[in-house]
């Protein structure tokens, strides 16, 4: 059964509104779509989680949620809570950073290693840096998640994200973030006007507004070393030059 049908059928419509930004743009089916859209909080859906599935007893509701609805997000939880209740509940997948990144870039999703979110400076972290570091031992891209606010409206920018990786090196200074690092930053993957630059950090981080471009955004931090195929495409679609 399609999206618009489930819409069509469904008593309740409810969107999640806080794991990431969801555009404004309406999808021109919405029109057939009788129902109003009901927001849904992360109380709601964890700390509330018995209240919801009392109110949706008996009913038959969508559940709308940005990216792929269990990747990267705490979502199953109400997935099994629901089960266990009883209720049947249908899976309809959708795009996400995770696989949309090395489409989009041209790498291999299998020369990925472990994706890591940037925290917001305020929350500064070793992490990213030690996971892009392990990646980076076994010769793997590092697909970087960059920090949301959605109450305060507020997002980490790919070149603010650069700028905290590099002075995370500068402390650590093991030779994980280096100036020649090939990075791909990527800037609404999925929408119209969805952006994209590659290069070496300094180039990526300075030569375009990032936070001008909008969230959401990413970054890739590539390994060393590429396939060959890695490297034509990073060539024929970026212009990036791989050759040490």
């Amino acid at each position: 059964m399609q999206v618009l049908e489930i819409l069509k059928i469904a008593d309740i419509i409810f969107v999640e509104t806080y794991t990431n930004f969801i555009s404004e743009d309406k999808p021109e089916f919405w029109n057939e779509i009788k129902q109003k859209l009901e927001p849904l909080s992360r109380k709601d859906l964890e700390e509330n989680d018995h209240l919801f599935l009392e109110k949706i007893e008996g009913k038959i509701i969508a559940l709308l949620i940005p990216g792929d609805p269990f990747i990267a997000t705490t979502h199953n939880s109400i997935r099994v809570a629901a089960t266990k209740k009883g209720y049947k509940c249908k899976l309809i997948h959708n795009s996400s950073i995770i696989s949309a990144a090395s489409s989009i870039s041209g790498l291999s999703s299998y020369s990925f290693g472990r994706t890591v979110t940037c925290p917001f400076r305020n929350n500064k972290s070793e992490f990213p840096y030690r996971i892009i570091q392990q990646n980076k031992s076994i010769n793997a891209h590092t697909l970087v998640l960059l920090d949301i606010n959605l109450v305060d409206d507020e997002f980490l920018s790919v070149d603010e994200a650069i700028s905290i990786l590099s002075d995370l090196e500068t402390e650590i200074h093991e030779n994980v973030f280096k100036k020649s690092s090939i990075v791909i930053g990527l800037a609404k993957i999925g929408y119209n006007d969805e952006f994209i630059n590659a290069g070496s950090m300094d180039k990526v981080a300075n030569s375009f507004n990032w936070r001008k471009i909008g969230p959401p955004q990413a970054l890739i931090v590539c390994a060393d070393a590429f396939h060959f195929a890695e490297k034509e495409a990073l060539s024929v679609l970026w212009g990036v030059n791989t050759q040490k």
